[in-house]
């Protein structure tokens, strides 16, 4: 009698356990499908607004060094500088796809001896599947980079020699021809040597005795305060 019980309710079970497993199984999976695309989809969003982030990071630093590099007049302009940390920027951000790419804008301000670059971008999130439920996603991703360098690598490197004196040794040896051209680059250089020499130790000079007034003056605004 027992034996006829654990039969049937074997059959019992397996009745509901196999014949309607596949279609139970279905509606699952149709249930849980929209969550998870919506996770993955999530996921996938995150991870790009934040690859996005440091390719701005990236792309700002590098224009920062190539306008740093590039020839400069004294015509050139802080509000110069900016566009083109700006357009280089751009640029770089395009060419290597990021989306959204015209929501960039840079800001220069000076600190100190310092030019600060403030670069803002937005990413719009797109997939919105998720938002449809509930809102766990904001539209916007709003990023920030900044790049500090030495204000100095903006300063204008582009001048004309109108020492006369060397634009004659100049002369003088284009005339020699190009056998003479190795000697005289040699002479040229033994010449203004020394000069040079004199020029940068009375600029350290300067820039020491500079830094000593200022200690001097920080110590008895100090000793007046106290």
């Amino acid at each position: 009698m027992g034996q006829k019980k654990t039969t049937k309710t074997l059959k019992i079970s397996r009745a509901f356990g196999y014949k309607h497993s596949k279609a139970q199984h279905l509606v699952e999976l149709v249930l849980f499908f929209p969550f998870l695309i919506g996770i993955i989809g999530l996921l996938t969003e995150i991870a790009y607004g934040l690859n996005t982030g440091i390719e701005l990071n990236s792309a700002l630093n590098r224009a920062v060094g190539i306008v740093s590099s590039a020839q400069k007049t004294d015509s050139t302009t802080q509000n110069t500088i900016r566009e083109e940390i700006q357009n280089n920027t751009y640029d770089i951000l395009v060419t290597r796809k990021v989306p959204y790419a015209n929501t960039l804008k840079v800001e220069t301000l000076e600190v100190d001896d310092f030019l600060v670059s403030i670069a803002t971008y937005n990413y719009t999130y797109a997939f919105k599947l998720v938002n449809m439920f509930f809102s766990a996603v904001p539209e916007k991703f709003y990023f920030k980079s900044v790049s500090i360098a030495n204000k100095s690598l903006f300063k204008p490197n582009s001048y004309n020699i109108n020492n006369n004196s060397l634009t004659n040794d100049f002369s003088a040896y284009n005339q020699a021809g190009l056998n003479n051209l190795e000697a005289g680059a040699q002479n040229l250089y033994n010449n203004y040597k020394n000069k040079w020499n004199k020029d940068h130790e009375d600029i350290w000079d300067d820039y020491v005795d500079e830094i000593k007034q200022e200690q001097e003056n920080n110590s008895n605004q100090t000793g007046d305060g106290a």
